[in-house]
């Protein structure tokens, strides 16, 4: 049984840690779609207690696609984030000043595409030359489009765009507005199957597949927290690697805790997509043998030279300009689920 000593001796501990929990550091996060499969990961995170454990109280808004996300990070109105690292590349050579950094990557293989259906003849990706294609102007798969137009040789002043909200983009489609749109895979499929579309009828141009070596999406910290309180983002960065291999472990858990976020969730079309992106996009020779979170040098270094010259930018960017590896958590939380 305690004795009054021994409690008397315990009380600045106890009140330490209360004081740690109740000086929890409040984060906004931006994520790069609305609360989807894609975003599991981080709820599950959340509600297994590991951003609290890092000190962390954090607030998840959705977004309108990578290139809003960025924009967000990159201003500092959010401290974190998930985005197509292209994306973040464009925006640091032109805004230095203010250039946020990749600190964990996801995506080993790039989901941008081009979806279309069998009657626009689109059966390569040169033949999407002067058709109609719609797309959101935040999203990461136009902001790309001038790079992937440039290695796949289509050109670009060709094509007439539909301008629209990430959730109108399907419909574009199924109503034949356009002969393709841009996205992720995995969003723009489960979008059209869940709009009526037959599988077997979607097709995909994917970026990567036309010389662009790209990588995904990652996670995002702004200027502002690499430089103030790298401690914070370490903490961050080993909170979400934590949901990435649990949600890639077990899906259903991660979309169980993305319903409990978003009650009209419709599980079986999320779990669907969250093992789309672990198989796709997540599971690669790269990743199996590395780890999740790191790039390799020579891959990516090729990466931003080869995407600086298709958008055409004249400040030089150097990988180091994009990626920082110094936050990477130990590999014990890093390896893909055997």
């Amino acid at each position: 049984m305690p004795t009054r000593r021994s409690l008397l001796l315990a009380t600045p501990a106890i009140l330490a840690a209360g004081a740690v929990r109740a000086q929890a550091l409040e984060v906004k996060v931006s994520l790069a779609a609305p609360f989807d499969g894609s975003n599991a990961a981080f709820f599950l995170a959340e509600e297994r207690g590991w951003f609290r454990e890092a000190g962390l109280r954090c607030t998840f808004d959705s977004s309108g696609g990578s290139g809003e996300a960025v924009t967000r990070v990159g201003s500092g109105t959010y401290e974190f984030g998930i985005g197509d690292i292209n994306v973040l590349l464009e925006f640091n050579a032109k805004n230095p000043g203010s250039a946020a950094r990749c600190v964990y990557m996801v995506y080993y293989r790039s989901p941008l595409s081009a979806a279309s259906f069998p009657r626009a003849g689109i059966a390569t990706a040169r033949d999407l030359a002067g058709k109609r294609i719609g797309a959101a102007l935040t999203d990461g798969a136009y902001r790309i489009f001038p790079a992937f137009a440039a290695t796949a040789g289509i050109d670009a002043a060709s094509v007439r765009w539909q301008y629209g909200d990430l959730r109108l983009r399907e419909a574009f489609l199924m109503r034949s507005d356009v002969d393709a749109i841009l996205g992720f895979d995995s969003t723009m499929y489960f979008g059209l199957v869940r709009a009526g579309a037959k599988p077997e009828d979607i097709r995909f141009q994917y970026f990567a597949d036309t010389g662009l070596p790209l990588y995904g999406n990652g996670i995002l910290a702004s200027k502002r927290m690499l430089e103030t309180n790298p401690d914070a983002v370490r903490r961050f960065t080993a909170a979400a690697a934590r949901g990435w291999q649990a949600a890639a472990a077990d899906p259903a858990a991660a979309i169980a805790a993305l319903r409990r976020k978003e009650p009209l969730t419709d599980v079986a079309l999320e779990t669907e997509k969250l093992r789309w992106l672990i198989a796709k996009q997540m599971t690669t020779e790269e990743s199996r043998a590395d780890g999740m979170g790191g790039v390799r040098a020579d891959r990516f270094a090729t990466s931003v030279a080869t995407v600086s010259r298709a958008f055409g930018l004249t400040t030089p960017i150097a990988p180091a300009d994009v990626f920082d590896p110094s936050f990477l958590p130990s590999m014990d939380i890093r390896r893909l689920p055997a």
